[in-house]
């Protein structure tokens, strides 16, 4: 039996499983934080695992009911068809791993997948206003440097599904090895991962959350704050965006210098165009923000019919 009304938005990350039901006006009911170790823990089968979560969610919100659809966010890279998951560096067991069609037939409700940056930034542009822009783009400094291009409406997913990886464009000199397998990618200057690096070696004696409130001044951060801006400005200069999306959580830590950055990447951008005519709006990022945007796809899934 199905729950009239509502589909299951999921954002499944490296730390934590985030679930709720969202309603065709978008709000959200029964939104809850698992840990994903406990989700995963001892799962030889990661579908099965992921059904079982989904069943436990609803004998709890929904009495037992399952939703129209479900949608799940991945850190991953996903196919273009968005079936399968390719690679999935922060959460073990999801490398090369089909998911729609098996957990379709677990569930025996539509199912849909993306890369979770893409559903951010969809609901970005839905709080935002911005449905009608031709081209936004979201960049998210998280644990690594997520990604999303939005044309005409529609995500860039390029020839195999990989489009928008910023992350991975590489840094000419660098030798850093990064967690996708190659060598010198800009994630590994400019992500939440390194960020921890240079608080180990440089303010040992400081909270990673209060880093920036205490140390913020400190030319190693400054420096760092200023990397953050040459991908993003790269990306406006090729995209000649009508927005630019900035998230993450780096991005929202206490006393992040929110200014540094924008005077950063203004500096980086060509002139007089797109400079003159350059529009950077704030993430709406928050927990629910990756369940509100799954919820999205879920709709759409079910509007169009596939």
């Amino acid at each position: 039996m199905k729950a009239d009304g509502c589909v299951l938005g999921m954002d499944i990350g490296g730390t934590h499983v985030r679930a709720g039901t969202v309603k065709q006006d978008m709000s959200l009911h029964g939104f809850e934080i698992t840990p994903s170790i406990s989700l995963f823990r001892g799962a030889g089968n990661r579908i099965q695992a992921l059904a079982g979560y989904v069943r436990k969610y609803c004998a709890r919100h929904l009495d037992g009911m399952l939703p129209k659809a479900v949608a799940v966010g991945f850190p991953s890279t996903v196919d273009r068809e968005r079936m399968r998951l390719l690679s999935t560096p922060n959460l073990k067991g999801f490398d090369n791993m089909d998911v729609v069609e098996p957990l379709q037939r677990e569930l025996g409700i539509p199912v849909c997948i993306d890369r979770d940056v893409n559903l951010l930034l969809l609901n970005d542009i839905r709080v935002h206003g911005l449905e009608n822009a031709e081209i936004v783009i979201g960049c998210y400094v998280g644990t690594g440097l997520g990604n999303a291009i939005c044309i005409r409406g529609e995500m860039l997913r390029g020839k195999n599904g990989v489009a928008g990886e910023l992350g991975h464009i590489p840094i000419w000199g660098s030798k850093r090895p990064c967690g996708c397998g190659n060598i010198g990618c800009m994630e590994t200057a400019v992500s939440g991962r390194h960020l921890e690096e240079l608080r180990t070696r440089f303010f040992p004696s400081e909270k990673m959350e209060t880093l920036f409130q205490n140390q913020g001044n400190d030319p190693v951060l400054r420096e760092y704050v200023e990397g953050i801006a040459v991908p993003v400005a790269a990306e406006i200069n090729i995209f000649d965006p009508d927005c630019v999306v900035l998230g993450g959580g780096v991005l929202q830590m206490g006393g992040f210098p929110m200014e540094l950055l924008l005077e950063a990447v203004k500096r980086h951008t060509r002139r007089p165009l797109p400079y003159e005519a350059l529009k950077i709006v704030p993430s709406s990022q928050s927990q629910e923000s990756g369940v509100l945007g799954a919820g999205m796809c879920a709709w759409d899934r079910i509007k169009k019919g596939r």
